[in-house]
């Protein structure tokens, strides 16, 4: 927020707070997608308009529970706003919506919830008992990792350009940086309107996590490799591999939402990528075709989420033990169907951003019990409380010549 002595909150600012705060909390809409519709709708706001609006939205998702417990006779979305307002110090305006709050009762009420931890980040009591049968005393130092806002990174696209050019660039527009240890990434320490600049209109850079480039790292995909990533979503990870790749080989990039393939299409012109197929699996045939043919299957499958909630906040409230649980299903069938794509001596890289054993470990026992074909060679964990970003799981599994008899 600005600074208090100069704040004053305008009423059509608090209606959008409100009206996104409802989509989100009561409708369990991502707040990514929630912004993006509401400045569609009110194109009138300005930079720092949205801005604000962008920061109290994920703020407030973000300490909901422990907003909420501080006005426990009404959870209503502005007596939240107001609450948040008045334990951030700054003046309530003097609105009908905000009449029955007293910073007396509030205030002290909200230091005393933040003793208790599931209140304290924000955990619903459903996930926190989940949390703790997965994880024991590790869930509360991952949920204090992943407690605050995520930086923005930025992950250079070799293909063209560099990070001197880069860097170069951020230096000119005064923007705060700070290169990391893998030389291609850079954490953005302030708030920029990255998909406005020439740099990302030119295809230099691309929006990736930290932990996220680890994984093109972790697939150790090699020039002329053949590559199936079979849940390729937006095709993030793809654009990484054909960076890593130099443009040289094949990746064909598969997923059953053939939106999502289309957004990679304009991606991969912008990225000057060549070597990225798209294809929609429509039905089994597309996964039938492809039997025995990669070299690398990567399958970064879908997850709870769990260990990306510094940037999705809004994920803990959808999170359940029976949702967790029938995404481990969805997991099981994707392991089982899709790795005969992998070639003899061909390798399965499989990926969550969870970090929950249930979705990672054992689904790889489980994997690995009824597929003696494939031998397990090595997993990696990216703890958000070690590494300082998001939560990955890796495991490599190889497919053998011939089968155990």
């Amino acid at each position: 927020m600005s600074s208090s002595s100069a704040f004053k909150l305008h009423r059509p600012l608090a209606v959008a707070i409100v009206h996104c705060l409802k989509d989100i909390l009561e409708d369990q809409r991502p707040v990514d997608k929630v912004l993006e519709k509401c400045f569609k709708a009110n194109p009138k706001f300005g930079k720092r308009d949205r801005g604000f609006i962008a920061e109290n939205v994920y703020d407030i998702t973000r300490h909901y529970i422990a907003i909420a417990y501080s006005v426990p006779l009404n959870d209503e979305i502005w007596s939240i706003l107001g609450a948040w307002l008045i334990i951030n110090k700054y003046p309530l305006p003097d609105w009908k919506e905000f009449k029955e709050l007293d910073s007396k009762i509030i205030i002290p009420t909200y230091r005393e919830g933040l003793k208790t931890e599931y209140i304290k980040y924000s955990i619903p009591v459903d996930l926190d008992l989940f949390g703790k049968e997965q994880l024991g005393d590790r869930w509360y130092q991952e949920l204090e990792a992943m407690h605050h806002p995520a930086h923005m990174i930025l992950r250079v696209n070799t293909i063209k350009s560099d990070t001197p050019q880069v860097v170069d660039y951020l230096d000119k527009i005064l923007v705060r940086y700070k290169v990391l240890q893998n030389k291609n990434a850079i954490a953005v320490d302030q708030r920029i309107n990255l998909f406005s600049s020439q740099i990302f209109k030119d295809g230099w850079v691309e929006v990736q996590d930290y932990a996220s480039q680890q994984v093109g790292v972790f697939v150790q995909a090699k020039s002329g490799d053949r590559i199936i990533d079979a849940c390729a979503g937006g095709g993030g990870k793809a654009l990484h591999l054909a960076a890593l790749m130099q443009n040289k080989g094949r990746i064909i990039a598969l997923d059953v939402e053939a939106n999502k393939l289309e957004n990679l299409k304009k991606r991969t012109r912008r990225a000057g990528v060549q070597i990225v197929e798209a294809r929609w699996i429509e039905n089994n045939k597309v996964i039938k075709r492809l039997e025995g043919q990669a070299d690398k299957l990567l399958l970064d499958v879908p997850c709870s989420g769990s260990g990306v909630l510094r940037r999705n906040p809004d994920a803990k409230y959808r999170i359940t033990p029976d949702y967790v649980k029938n995404l481990v299903e969805v997991q099981r069938d994707i392991l089982q169907n899709y790795s005969r794509m992998v070639k003899p001596d061909g390798e399965l890289i499989y990926v969550t951003c969870s970090l929950f054993p249930l979705e990672n470990e054992t689904q790889i026992h489980t994997f690995l019990e009824s597929n003696p074909d494939f031998k397990f060679v090595e997993d990696q964990h990216l703890w958000p409380s070690e590494f300082g970003y998001d939560g990955f799981y890796m495991a490599r599994l190889k497919k053998l010549v011939n089968k155990p008899a």
